[in-house]
Formats: structure tokens, sequence, C-alpha cells
């Protein structure tokens, strides 16, 4: 799931200034669980922004915001209301608040920073595990992403500081190279920590409208 958390109400205040009627869409997928965009957290936006004296013109909660096919089929019971709303505050992850802004083309405000492709461990606490790079190496890590785990965001590794146990920048925690060798002996493949990755390739990262 993606995580978000939630943004200073002030900064929504703020970006909501000129605007006076308000729409506000939560995502009932990933924002929800992160406690971040469900339900209970559209009535608490929308009770704030009362109380700065917004007209709120509707509120909803859609299962993936993200994803445009569900975002037309779900819109079209506030579509009327849709037409007199100045702004719509989105609380979702940064794909769900821009899906919105382009089906919209409303002045969008997003009540969430976004953070990270995350595990889930138990609500309220999430490890990050993936940035979604786009060039996966996981088949020869021992299942571990090094980009995303270690704190320097290293691909080849571990780095000169490290020794031999613990990380250089978080010395509470395991270096996280060590813990790929682990995995990699467990399966047989130690043989994967000598291999040098080439670097990364940005170009890729420029996305086509259609992939």
């Amino acid at each position: 799931m993606f995580l978000t958390t939630k943004k200073d109400i002030k900064e929504i205040i703020d970006a909501a200034k000129k605007y006076q009627n308000i729409g506000i869409v939560g995502c009932a997928s990933c924002a929800s669980i992160c406690l971040t965009g469900g339900s209970a957290q559209v009535g608490e936006m929308a009770q704030s922004l009362k109380k700065e004296g917004k007209n709120i013109t509707f509120t909803i909660s859609i299962d993936e915001p993200c994803d445009m096919r569900v975002l037309k089929e779900d819109m079209r019971f506030v579509e009327d209301n849709l037409a007199n709303t100045d702004a719509v505050v989105v609380l979702s992850c940064g794909t769900g608040v821009q899906t919105i802004s382009e089906f919209t083309k409303k002045k969008i405000i997003t009540g969430t920073n976004s953070k990270f492709i995350a595990k889930t461990e138990h609500i309220g606490e999430y490890s990050p595990l993936c940035r979604g790079c786009d060039e996966c190496r996981l088949n020869f890590t021992g299942g571990v992403c090094t980009i995303t785990l270690c704190p320097k965001g290293l691909l080849n590794g571990p780095c000169e500081g490290h020794n031999g146990i613990k990380c250089e920048v978080d010395e509470e925690a395991n270096c996280i190279f060590m813990n790929s060798y682990v995995n990699m002996k467990n399966f047989g493949e130690e043989e994967n920590i000598a291999r040098i990755f080439s670097p990364r390739d940005y170009s890729i990262k420029t996305f086509k409208k259609n992939i």
C-alpha cells in the first residue's frame, strides 16, 4: 500500500483561503488504512473547514480514486454538487490527487503527504519496502531492496562506514547489506554478493502517457 500522513490543517486552510465552496474526496483503500483518508477523516475535514466558514458542497469516500474507471463511476453520485464546487480537498496519495485533478478540472487541495510504498505491520505501524524504481533487483539481493532500506540509498554496498554488522547511519539497525547476504546464504546464492549492478537508469522514470 502507499503510505500517507496527514498534512497540518493550517496548510490546507491556507491553500483553500480563496475558495468558498469545497468538496471533499477520501480514499477508502490505502489512505483509509493509514487513517488519513477514510470516511471518518473525510468527516473530520468537513468539520474543520466548516469552522473556517467554508460551504461543503459534497463529501465522498471512493475505493480507489487513483483508478480513473472507479473514479468516474463513483463521482456520478456527486456530479450535480461538483458543478457548484470551487475546490476539492483530496485525502489520498499523490496519484489519487492527480487523477481527481485530471477528472474534475477543479482546483485540487491535497490533505496528505505521500511517503512510500509500505508494508503494514499494524494500524499505525508501517515499513518502507519499495520506491518503485522500475529496475527491480530483488532476484539477486536475497529479496531485500537495498535502495529503499539503506539510509544512503546504495545500490552496490555495503559502504565503508559499517562495522561488519551495524549501520553507520543508524547504529541500532543492522546494515541492510548484511541482512541481504544472510538471505542469499540461506538460499545458497552467496555468489550474488559480488554482483555489481550498473548505475540506475533514471531515463526510464520519464513516463509516457501509456505504458
